[in-house]
């Protein structure tokens, strides 16, 4: 499995999603960006995608031939690289460009696109959809980012499956540990009696430019109180942050502890590669992150313990039955192409997303990443001998699709600055200079005060 998508989104800094609202800032939330477009009337005979290049798009590619077959569309594919695609699609949202009918991108940037009014409405074309489409087979958590005031701007076209915690099962049974965490405070436990002379309980990347908050985000919604009107996953429904909660003392106590004491030493200048290596070479037994690194631990010719990893997802808490963060790609229609050619780009997404063209990606590509149903990865988990994927590793992702929190990232141009606020604590606590009560304290007060600066709270 590739993974360079999981390096540009959370290396390149998950506050790098604030594009989001930065867009907002930039152009004004103008609301809907354009009328609803018929779905019946003439299809026009191509169409032109835009996406990046790469295997996490390039599978497409394999099944152009079976959409043209069934539809007669003809489709000019354009990929570009991913450090240039985003502004490319910037500029030609702005410009109001028709140079392209379909374009993949974040989800998490819709209400950007929709500021730019370089997005149409995908309502009336799902309602015309037929009963095959099967559109209930898609877990809500991989469009919630993709809807906006009830309209639906995106369907999902790259799975990502969230967090994983990565466990080397020799190093359990040694410790006489017989299943993996169900919960954090059974982490703390197990990786307490994993830590020994010759490893590490567990790695979280601790270096503040990896940055360490993204495994510390994927974290704090199974502790945080969670509503569906939250603004975010560490914000309440007023913008006020939740790290006055006891809940957060909690995660606070139970983050120190677990980087203090049971990590390698050094811990605070890894990023995520320093801990892949690490559980390779059977440095740690455990390993939170992004599910996007389990290949490069299955692998025997990456991993010396690639016959003992382990894959598991933590059970989300009764509180929060969506407590995974996940960031999901999205396939969206260009408004500002005519009607006919919005009517085939609909083809084109209809059939890119369907069950049917999803099995035989799974088929042709042997990547989970084009699975954004659960049915497909439970075919995948029946034939992951055939696959070469860990089972567990794919139940684990069929877990996470199905448990995605739709509103973790929040949506303000305030996201930028509170999130290395976020970073810079982490450090200090990872480097002993503040206690979990003064670091939920400060993280209290320094965000209130910057949500304050952009009218945000009371």
């Amino acid at each position: 499995m590739n993974v360079g998508r999981y390096r540009r989104r959370t290396l390149a800094g998950v506050a790098a999603l604030a594009a989001v609202s930065l867009g907002l800032v930039a152009c004004g939330n103008s609301g809907s960006s354009s009328g609803s477009t018929s779905a019946s009337g003439a299809t026009a005979s191509s169409i032109t995608v835009w996406t990046a290049i790469g295997p996490d798009y390039d599978w497409q590619k394999a099944q152009l031939a079976a959409f043209t077959k069934q539809t007669g569309i003809k489709v000019n594919y354009q990929g570009y690289p991913e450090t240039s695609f985003t502004d490319k699609l910037t500029t030609a949202q702005q410009a109001k460009s028709s140079a392209f009918s379909v374009f993949e991108n974040p989800q998490s940037s819709t209400s950007q696109y929709n500021a730019y009014h370089g997005i149409q409405s995908l309502n009336a074309f799902l309602k015309s959809a037929p009963a095959t489409y099967l559109r209930a087979g898609i877990p809500a958590g991989e469009t919630g980012q993709c809807t906006l005031n009830g309209t639906t701007y995106c369907l999902p076209v790259q799975l990502d499956g969230g967090p994983q915690m990565f466990y080397n099962k020799a190093m359990f049974a040694a410790a006489h540990i017989t299943t993996p965490p169900s919960s954090w405070s059974q982490v703390v436990a197990d990786a307490a009696k994993l830590t020994t002379s010759a490893h590490a309980g567990i790695c979280m990347r601790g270096s503040e430019a990896a940055p360490n908050g993204y495994p510390v985000l994927l974290m704090l919604p199974y502790y945080l109180p969670y509503s569906t009107a939250n603004k975010g996953e560490y914000l309440s429904p007023t913008w006020k942050p939740l790290f006055s909660t006891p809940q957060a003392v909690t995660w606070a106590k139970d983050y120190s502890t677990l980087m203090t004491k049971y990590a390698p030493k050094g811990v605070g200048a890894y990023d995520y590669t320093d801990c892949v290596h690490a559980f390779q070479t059977g440095k740690v037994a455990m390993f939170w992150d992004d599910a996007s690194l389990g290949a490069e631990l299955w692998d025997p010719a990456q991993a010396a313990t690639a016959k003992d990893a382990g894959f598991h997802e933590i059970p989300c808490p009764p509180s929060n039955q969506t407590c995974l963060l996940s960031a999901p790609w999205g396939m969206y229609i260009n408004p500002n192409v005519p009607a006919a050619e919005q009517r085939a780009a609909w083809k084109y997404l209809e059939f890119m997303t369907s069950p049917a063209t999803q099995l035989a990606a799974l088929r042709q590509s042997k990547n989970p990443d084009v699975a954004t149903r659960p049915a497909t990865l439970t075919y995948a988990i029946a034939h992951s001998s055939s696959f070469g994927i860990p089972a567990d590793y794919l139940t684990s992702l069929r877990y996470g699709i199905q448990h995605i929190e739709d509103n973790a990232i929040p949506v303000t141009a305030a996201f930028s600055a509170v999130q290395s606020q976020l970073f810079v604590i982490l450090s200090e606590m990872i480097g002993g200079q503040l206690s979990p009560a003064a670091a939920t304290s400060q993280l209290q007060s320094q965000m209130t005060s910057t949500l304050h600066r952009f009218n945000l709270g009371s």
